[in-house]
Parts: structure tokens; C-alpha cells; sequence
């Protein structure tokens, strides 16, 4: 197993969104895990635009909890996968690892994707791995989430469970030449899909969020169809699916 000061500098980047209620008790388990991991740590919240104050509570809990927080706010149309393609770009660790504020990804867990990184390109939290969970879902929101899944898989160039998850860690190196744009959402398919990557899956019990509002969205589901459109039309070409920017993309809620 790699070392802290082998893997370098750690990124841990968050969007959010009307998140306030949130902080405090993530950052307190995040500031466990900087204890815990003897290599530099730096988390990048990525706010947009919260009308709750969510980027001004983050940097008060900074000072206050004495963890290492930088607040970027976004200007533009609401999306949580842009805001975290605007964390991956700015933040400045050899690793990344991306996951949500509303505590359905536990914190700890990052520690335990560092341990079994290993060697390879990133580990994705899975929930459909075997031992991973779902807990406090509606069957409706199970069987949309698993549809998706289903209609994800193949298009993925590397074998994962769960393409789909919003819990990953991966080498900045691995992500270089990819163009990652956060249509729908789903950066991590758009990761796989791009090219074969070594990646860990480790299993995990994703719990809903406890507080604050769901940011499923109607918007969320086009911009996710419009996605695996995409990649399924480069998938039949037999090109590497580069998603280039092809102007703005229609407003996409934090969404499946």
C-alpha cells in the first residue's frame, strides 16, 4: 500500500447547494479524517449561489473548526456536475476524491478509498458492488436509480457497478486529456467511458440525506438522458466520446 507522502496532496471537492444546515456536522468528520491522513488536505466546496448563506456559513466553520476550506461560488446556470468540474479544475492535490454535502456519503469512507487505491487509476463508493446499500430510498427512486445503472454499464470502458455513483477518488494524472463537462450530472460515467482505467470498487451503505431538501429535478433527468445520448452515439462511432463544450448546455438541477 502507497504511502500519504507516495500519494501526495488530497482535494476533497464538494458542490452545494442550499447545503448551510449540512456544514457543520461534515466538516467536524472531515477534520477526523485530516487527522487521521498524514498527507496535505484541502477541501474545495463549490457553492452555487445558495440563497441559504451556504458559502458564507463554510467559510465561518473554516476558521472556527481550523480545517483547511476554500469556498469557490459559481456564477452561470445551476449545475452540480459543472460546479464539480470547477472543483476538479481548481483544486490542487495529486488525488481528487468528489462526494456530497448532505452526508448520504460518509466521510470516514475516504480513508478507506485511499487504503485500497493501491496501485490503481481511482476507487469508486459503490452501491451496487456486492455489500454495498441503499438505505432510506422510496422503491420508485430504487428502480429509477437501478434503470439508470443498467443503461450505464455498457457504454463504460473499465468494468464498474456503479458508474453512476457521486463518491469517487481518483489520481489527477489519470484524469489528464479527459474533458470532463458535467452534462446530467455524472462525471464519473463521463470518466469511464472516456478510456480504461484501473479503478477499486469499495462498498458502502449510502443513507439519505437527513436534512435540507432532495435536489432531484426534472431538468436533472433531460440533461441525464442527454448524456447517454451522447456517449452512445460516440459509443457507435467507435471514437472516444471527448465531450467537447458545445455552448451552454439548458440549466441542470442537482439531479438522479
Amino acid at each position: 500500500m502507497e504511502s500519504s507522502n507516495e500519494l501526495g496532496c488530497l482535494s476533497v471537492v464538494i458542490p452545494t447547494y442550499n447545503e448551510r444546515d449540512n456544514l457543520e456536522p461534515l466538516l467536524r468528520r472531515l477534520a477526523v479524517v485530516r487527522r487521521a491522513w498524514t498527507g496535505d488536505l484541502e477541501i474545495v466546496i463549490v457553492d452555487d449561489r445558495s440563497p441559504d448563506g451556504t458559502a458564507r456559513q463554510a467559510k465561518h466553520l473554516a476558521d472556527r473548526l481550523d480545517v483547511p476550506v476554500r469556498v469557490l461560488v459559481r456564477d452561470g446556470p445551476r449545475s452540480m456536475g459543472r460546479a464539480i468540474v470547477a472543483g476538479i479544475e481548481q483544486s490542487r492535490g495529486h488525488l481528487v476524491c468528489v462526494m456530497d454535502a448532505d452526508l448520504s456519503h460518509p466521510p470516514e469512507l475516504i480513508l478507506d478509498l485511499l487504503r485500497v487505491l493501491d496501485g490503481a487509476d481511482g476507487v469508486v463508493a459503490s452501491r451496487y458492488a456486492a455489500g454495498g446499500t441503499l438505505d432510506g430510498w422510496p422503491r420508485t427512486r430504487r428502480i429509477i436509480s437501478w434503470g439508470a445503472t443498467a443503461l450505464s454499464r455498457p457504454l463504460v470502458r473499465t468494468p464498474c457497478y456503479d458508474p453512476l455513483s457521486g463518491f469517487f477518488l481518483f489520481r489527477r494524472t489519470s484524469l489528464t486529456g479527459l474533458t470532463i463537462t458535467g452534462i446530467g450530472n455524472k462525471p464519473l460515467l463521463e470518466i469511464l467511458a472516456q478510456k480504461p482505467l484501473a479503478i477499486h470498487e469499495l462498498p458502502y451503505e449510502f443513507r439519505d440525506r437527513e436534512r435540507g431538501a432532495s435536489k432531484l429535478d426534472p431538468r436533472g433527468f433531460v440533461g441525464f438522458t442527454r448524456l447517454l445520448a451522447r456517449l452512445s452515439w460516440q459509443s457507435i462511432r467507435g471514437n472516444s466520446p471527448s465531450l467537447a463544450r458545445d455552448g451552454e448546455a439548458p440549466a441542470e438541477a442537482h439531479g438522479p
